[in-house]
């Protein structure tokens, strides 16, 4: 009984210690995962980021690289500020004569919006949202681009409720198409309840396939296997004709020289029998 009683609390003992250990293992983990975050954020606001260029135009394409940085947390506010000011090009910058020094990322985001962002009111730009149209020269991914961005402002300004995002913009975008073409091979599409990234898609494949540089680069493509035969019996042709005209110098050649050798051997010969001759009316004239 002593001894049962014994193991059980050796037992007991080892479970206790290993649970102990493992927590001890966690809080050392987790302690290093706070140390090494800890320490890259500090890596991080300490380095100065990079935002693209800006000198004047484009400005909410750049608004909206600053604010993504601004709201990471990656980097410290003095780092965002250093950054704004870094990106600002040409005549852009006479605007930091008007800036405090003091003045947080969010301060100057909003001094830029004052003087660069956009000035026309909600009603104008929902209005421009409702009459836009694709240009004649204008691909259909453009055209949505600015479609969707027009749609955004309106948006931002409260004037367009950001539930009926979908609808609005597939209805916007098939009515504003130019090509007559494609309004009728997406017409189902558009009529159905599927989305607007489907009458997107769709919309896109019928203006690649119905493109005349698309169909003659297909045209190309056909060809050239067709082609390249070609070429390569021409190139057969000309070397079968080659090795015919050096066959035909070869024979040309042979027979001049065994006409050659027929006249020498003929001459040589002749020559023969005039000193056998020679010699023997010679010797007989002697005798």
């Amino acid at each position: 009984m002593k001894y049962d009683d014994i193991n059980r609390r050796l037992e007991a003992l080892k479970q206790k210690e290993s649970v102990l250990k493992d927590k001890v293992q966690q809080k050392n983990d987790n302690y290093m995962i706070r140390e090494v975050t800890t320490n890259d954020r500090i890596k991080l606001s300490i380095r100065i980021p990079t935002l693209p260029s800006f000198d004047g135009k484009n400005f909410e394409e750049w608004k909206l690289e600053a604010v993504c940085m601004m709201r990471t947390g990656l980097y410290s506010d003095y780092a965002v500020s250093q950054a704004i000011r870094n990106s600002l090009k040409g005549d852009t910058r006479r605007i930091l004569l008007t800036i405090k020094l003091s003045e947080t990322a969010e301060e100057l985001i909003a001094k830029m919006t004052e003087n660069f962002g956009e000035v026309k009111s909600g009603e104008r730009i929902v209005q421009d949202f409702y009459s836009a149209k694709q240009n004649e020269t204008e691909a259909c991914s453009a055209w949505r681009i600015r479609l969707e961005a027009l749609f955004q402002q309106a948006v931002n300004k409260g004037e367009i409720e950001d539930c009926k995002t979908d609808n609005n913009l597939k209805e916007r975008f098939w009515r504003g198409l130019n090509s007559e073409q494609l309004k009728s091979a997406t017409r189902v599409l558009y009529e159905s309840s599927d989305s607007f990234e489907k009458l997107k898609r769709k919309t896109r494949l019928e203006e690649e396939e119905n493109n005349p540089v698309n169909a003659t680069e297909k045209t190309l493509v056909n060809q050239q296997p067709t082609d390249n035969r070609l070429k390569v019996l021409d190139e057969m042709l000309e070397r079968l004709k080659t090795i015919k005209a050096k066959m035909s110098n070869m024979k040309k050649r042979n027979l001049e020289g065994k006409r050659e050798y027929e006249s020498y051997e003929a001459t040589k010969s002749s020559d023969q029998e005039r000193r056998q001759n020679k010699h023997t009316n010679g010797g007989r004239y002697y005798r």
